[in-house]
């Protein structure tokens, strides 16, 4: 598997903590969306979306997404009690940008969605809430240990695709394909994400890495639209055997995947880190690719990191 290159664009660094008493930067990175300069990161472990500047170290500022307490400090209290929003992206209408983020429906607590509005310059400025639970229940029964972990709109089939991430006893990676109007209408309105949503899923086969044990598998960790169908893709190798708990990372790959979910191209990454979060713009012969880490550790930062792909006819 040929190497890419990871540069280092800037470190998660907050103007304040999320909660009194934790360090001042995001630390589980777990979706990235990019308006002009503007970074959006969402954490998996906090209650706010993080906006950054894309080409300074300033600090981050934070916007809150939910209105319920504070989460505690206490790292163990605090996994039972986070939404754990793990996938978002970028959407259109009437001339407007919103941003959405989901809950990776893991567990009752993670089945909440957020739909925020930006300003022209990529600043949130209001923001709605969603269920996820009729959806989540329904998909459960064909993916007892639900997942997502990403989304990416696929704007000229009229789908919104979930990536599903089978790191749990079972490997089950899945793309989940939803109506996209009546997905993205429902979010803007604040109603509820059911079963009438689900076009069609697809199984995702990917590779292993490996580790010292024996090979670990690949499992899907972010998608970001490209055109023609196709999407970016993250992928972590992560030794655990159920979705809640963290494992030791192998390392990361990039790939690219296509509408009937086939993987045309994948790369390994040159650092042992775990890839979260990606977001590319395609330019003349490839796409740059923004990616960002989640190090499964409140006191290390999160960091946002640069790569080039050239892409495959």
């Amino acid at each position: 598997m040929n190497m890419l290159t990871l540069t280092m664009v800037r470190l998660l660094s907050l103007e304040r903590p999320c909660v009194e008493g934790m360090p001042s930067h995001l630390a589980a990175g777990s979706g990235l969306t990019q308006v002009g300069n503007r970074i959006h990161v969402v954490a998996d472990d906090a209650l706010e979306l993080g906006v950054f500047d894309r080409h300074s170290q300033d600090p981050g500022r934070l916007f809150r997404l939910f209105e319920r307490p504070t989460l505690p400090l206490d790292e163990h209290e605090r996994k039972k009690l986070k939404p754990d929003l793990e996938s978002s992206c970028l959407l259109q209408h009437d001339g407007k940008s919103f941003w959405v983020g989901l809950g990776s429906g893991s567990t009752e607590q993670r089945n909440k969605g957020v739909c925020v509005t930006l300003n022209e310059a990529g600043e949130p400025q209001s923001r709605v809430e969603f269920d996820l639970t009729p959806l989540y229940d329904e998909l459960k029964k064909g993916h007892p240990e639900l997942n997502i972990e990403g989304t990416a709109p696929i704007v000229e089939q009229g789908r919104l695709r979930l990536a599903q991430r089978g790191n749990g006893s079972q490997i089950d990676n899945t793309l989940i394909d939803l109506d996209l109007e009546g997905a993205f209408a429902a979010a803007r309105e604040g109603k509820a994400w059911g079963p009438e949503l689900i076009r069609q899923e697809r199984p995702l086969e990917l590779p292993s890495l490996t580790g010292s044990n024996g090979p670990v598998a690949l499992t899907i960790t972010d998608l970001s639209p490209l055109s023609q169908g196709r999407c970016l893709f993250t992928a972590a190798a992560e030794d655990t055997s159920n979705p809640y708990e963290d494992g030791e990372v192998l390392g990361s790959c990039i790939g690219v995947v296509d509408l009937n979910g086939g993987v045309s191209q994948i790369f390994q990454v040159d650092k042992k880190v775990k890839l979260e979060g990606i977001s590319g713009q395609e330019k003349e012969g490839g796409v740059e690719a923004l990616v960002v880490t989640d190090n499964d550790d409140p006191a290390h930062g999160a960091t946002v990191y640069q790569t080039w792909l050239s892409l495959t006819a």
